[in-house]
């Protein structure tokens, strides 16, 4: 028998939490904590906007189906079903990854980057 989760926005912030907690293993396991924070965060606005699957999916011009993936994060969301996404809801775009932006997480790592100016916290090709 399954046990459903993240059927409340509790539980919600509670499984971010714990991916948050796995971060920097590798490069690919973040990526795919990555998509699965991103989905979290879509099933978390939908909730709290209190939309369904159906009306979110028709909106996007997907099915249902395929807006249970990017909630998973079996799928990554395109941009512009995140731009759509943002106004069918009313939320801005940085909403997807801010618990990763709080927790001051990255994808990359920096290092010496050559033939750049640091310009106020910002690269400049020379």
């Amino acid at each position: 028998m399954r046990i459903k989760t993240n059927t409340t926005i509790e539980e919600i912030n509670q499984s971010i939490s714990n991916l948050i907690a796995q971060w920097g293993v590798t490069p690919e396991d973040n990526e795919i904590i990555f998509h699965k924070i991103v989905g979290l965060q879509i099933k978390k606005i939908r909730f709290m906007r209190g939309k369904t699957l159906t009306r979110l999916g028709n909106a996007l011009g997907v099915t249902f189906q395929q807006i249970q993936k990017y909630e998973a994060g079996k799928n990554s969301t395109p941009h512009l079903k995140l731009k759509k996404i943002c106004e069918y809801l009313s939320v801005s775009i940085d909403y997807f990854t801010k618990p990763m932006d709080d927790a001051n997480l990255e994808l990359t790592k920096r290092g010496k980057i050559n033939n750049v100016y640091h310009f106020n916290n910002r690269h400049v090709a020379r």
